[in-house]
């Protein structure tokens, strides 16, 4: 591929890009199913959400954790200063600042020290 059509397909991916998450930003969020309770599945627009679910027996940390992951899927937006994009791939990813509540490592860190196992496939297993 020569540089003027890299340069295109670079371009026209950031449109693509570009036009899927406004579509994302205006759709209203509908559920699917709650995945062993722990999980839900949503649809916004072209994306689909796994989020998890809130639950009033988490530790306030845990809990937490939780309202930050499910209200920057549900908006797009923390306080962290949250990066939206559309990977390469076409998946709509969240990345939360360090030290974040809703980053993936700290959301780990803090249900491994409630005594819960996280299954990178699947989420809390509430009863290991």
């Amino acid at each position: 591929m020569n540089g003027r059509k890299a340069k295109q397909r670079r371009r026209e991916l950031r449109e693509r890009n570009e036009r899927l998450l406004a579509q994302i930003r205006a759709a209203e969020a509908v559920f699917h199913e709650a995945h062993g309770g722990a999980w839900e599945s949503w649809t916004k627009g072209p994306a689909m959400l796994f989020v998890p679910t809130l639950c009033e027996d988490y530790p306030p940390d845990v809990k937490e954790a939780v309202i930050v992951r499910r209200q920057a899927a549900f908006t797009g937006e923390c306080a962290c200063g949250l990066e939206v994009r559309i990977t390469p791939a076409g998946q709509y990813d969240l990345r939360h600042g360090a030290g974040c509540p809703g980053e993936w490592g700290m959301f780990k860190a803090l249900a491994r020290a409630a005594g819960w196992n996280i299954e990178l496939t699947g989420g809390i297993d509430v009863h290991g």
